[in-house]
């Protein structure tokens, strides 16, 4: 049996959103805006697709690892403190979770990745 990407992906998924939410402290939500909750956004799906795709075997560990650090690098145009901005990236991966089924991540990734990659990478 063979199984599509979207769908080896989605049995990776709400494991790593069960991992982002049980690592998390319950504290005030953070604001960011304008460019840098771009940054935010785009770190956010590059580090979640790339965790998925890792864990449903679609990815090798040093392109998985390589993707997380660039997503890490993204933050670079956050504010605040590195608790803040994991603060922050829970928030949005949560968000991401609650707003997006796994096909429409994949998509919005597929369709932004490269505006991302350029601006802040």
């Amino acid at each position: 049996m063979t199984l599509s990407l979207k769908t080896l992906a989605k049995i990776a998924l709400p494991a790593l959103a069960l991992t982002a939410a049980l690592s998390q402290p319950v504290r005030a939500d953070l604001v960011i805006k304008g460019r840098a909750a771009q940054a935010l956004h785009c770190a956010a799906m590059l580090y979640m697709v790339s965790d998925t795709l890792y864990e449903a075997g679609l990815l090798d560990y040093s392109t998985a690892n390589s993707a997380q650090e660039n997503a890490v690098r993204m933050l670079d145009y956050v504010p605040g403190t590195d608790d803040q901005k994991v603060q922050a990236m829970g928030q949005r991966f949560d968000k991401l979770m609650r707003t997006r089924s796994l096909n429409q991540l994949l998509d919005e990734y597929n369709e932004t990745s490269a505006w991302c990659n350029s601006a802040f990478l």
